[in-house]
């Protein structure tokens, strides 16, 4: 375990190290005040110890809980009780993810129960949609096409000011731990139905989306957003407490469901449960850490340097933008719980180096496009819209192999520190232009969310012709041999 310690920490330091440098060097250059980068170099080392511990944890907590329930479920060979469980499973750790009960208190008209239990319905419902078609062997690609258009036409229609509010929600509700959990229990089914292991994520980040769009139609709601975003959290003991509490009843929920799996297979390892009891207080004590530090020290440096950064020439602050969001989205622990993932299922097929480059890239051209937008005035629906059609549309010529994986990109990119860091940033720059800075600020999720499925989406077409190149190259050797 030692071993595996010290590997993700220079992991994380070798990801940490260019935003700490980089936001230091605009720190000073934009003159933001001594106590603000002390927090932020104070937070740093929580975030580095807490992504450390929460990574190796993981490993040896809940990938193996999602493995052995999944296995559990595989060996009953009952289809129903394979789909009653996913719901339950994604309609409950929803619930408890950490940060989801605060989007309750951002919307006006929707009944706050409604909006919540809306949410986590739709998780679950599409949870068990991906295990379905999984064990089903139904084609990845319509489901997420005929989705896709659903979102694309809901967009027309819908309440504007709930659009970016919706792809929100849906970077809180797939988080760190669901993420991780959701991926090694639905990386078993595919295994034994022998067929690509990848769209879980895509497909459960949609459902949040559909629903909030379909709620604004019905409740017509105005959204709440918060009215001091330079001290939204900065007390330290508090913020300890609260993210803790959120994720310890977020872990409890999925350690009880595997007592009871346990229970009835009865096998219970004890050396082995040991093991995992060290993991799950790992990634308690890591991800508390973490989220800690990225609320507590980056929230207000991002802000800070945004609002700071007015004086600058338009393209430097969109430069400067792109540079933050492709290095702060290295350190994001749910692209981490992706590549790792991908990592096992292609057994390095896909190098996690090129893949993490490729999201990194996404988010910073999203960053970029955002900050362009903010700074001219223009609406955020004329970026989402034309990329959405792309998404669409490349997902008829993309490979199998890539489609599932560029659709759970975009589910994971929008995690929880990314969003603590690139927000505020964009409220920062948008307070010195308009008195609804908070308002036109929001939206940066949404296009985050869809930038890096369009990269994967350019990168499996680019792989298809090679193949299909060589294959033919391969071939026509043949015939001249045979010549």
């Amino acid at each position: 375990m030692s071993d595996s310690i010290i590997l993700n920490l220079k992991r994380v330091i070798k990801g940490i190290l260019p935003i700490i440098i980089f936001v230091l060097i605009l720190s000073f250059i934009l003159k933001i005040d001594t106590s603000t980068v002390i927090r932020f170099l104070s937070s740093s080392i929580f975030v580095l110890v807490g992504l450390t511990l929460f990574t190796t944890g993981c490993d040896i907590s809940l990938n193996v809980i999602g493995k052995k329930i999944s296995n559990i479920l595989i060996k009953k060979k009952n289809l129903n009780l394979i789909l009653i469980t996913c719901f339950f499973l994604g309609t409950f750790i929803t619930m408890l993810e950490p940060e989801f009960l605060t989007i309750g208190y951002e919307t006006r008209n929707i009944p706050t129960n409604l909006l919540l239990i809306s949410v986590s319905l739709s998780i679950g419902l599409f949870l068990t949609l991906a295990i379905y078609r999984i064990l089903k062997k139904i084609s990845l690609r319509y489901i997420l096409i005929i989705s896709y258009l659903i979102i694309f036409f809901l967009l027309f229609i819908a309440d504007f000011s709930i659009v970016p509010f919706a792809f929100d929600v849906a970077s809180v509700v797939v988080g760190s731990i669901s993420a991780s959990f959701i991926l090694s229990f639905g990386g078993n089914f595919t295994k034994c139905a022998k067929t690509n292991g990848f769209g879980i994520l895509s497909l459960t980040s949609i459902g949040p989306i559909i629903i909030l769009l379909i709620l604004s139609i019905i409740y017509k709601p105005s959204i709440v957003y918060d009215s001091d975003p330079i001290l939204k959290r900065l007390g330290f003991f508090n913020t300890l407490k609260d993210n803790f509490t959120q994720v310890f009843f977020s872990l409890l929920l999925i350690v009880i469901v595997y007592l009871i799996f346990l229970r009835v297979a009865k096998k219970i390892n004890k050396k082995e449960n040991r093991k995992i009891v060290i993991g799950l207080i790992m990634v308690l004590v890591g991800i508390t850490l973490f989220l800690t530090g990225g609320d507590v020290g980056y929230f207000k440096i991002a802000y800070l340097i945004g609002n700071k950064l007015n004086s600058v020439n338009e393209l430097i602050i969109v430069i400067i933008g792109g540079v933050l969001g492709f290095f702060i989205s290295k350190i994001e622990p749910t692209i981490k719980v992706l590549i790792n993932y991908v990592d096992n299922v292609t057994n390095g097929g896909i190098k996690d180096h090129f893949l993490e480059n490729c999201l990194c890239l996404g988010v910073s051209i999203s960053i970029m496009l955002s900050l362009y937008r903010v700074m001219n005035g223009y609406s955020v629906m004329i970026f989402l819209i034309p990329t959405y059609f792309l998404a669409i549309l490349f997902a008829f010529f993309t490979p199998d192999s890539f489609l599932g994986l560029a659709f759970d990109a975009g589910g994971v990119v929008t995690g929880s520190f990314v969003s603590s860091f690139l927000i505020p940033l964009l409220i920062g720059v948008a307070s010195n232009l308009s008195n609804s800075y908070l308002t036109e600020a929001f939206g940066v999720m949404a296009l985050i969310s869809i930038i890096p499925v369009i990269i994967l989406e350019i990168v499996g077409m680019i792989y298809n012709i090679e193949i299909q190149e060589i294959d033919y190259k391969q071939l026509d050797d043949r015939i001249i041999e045979y010549d």
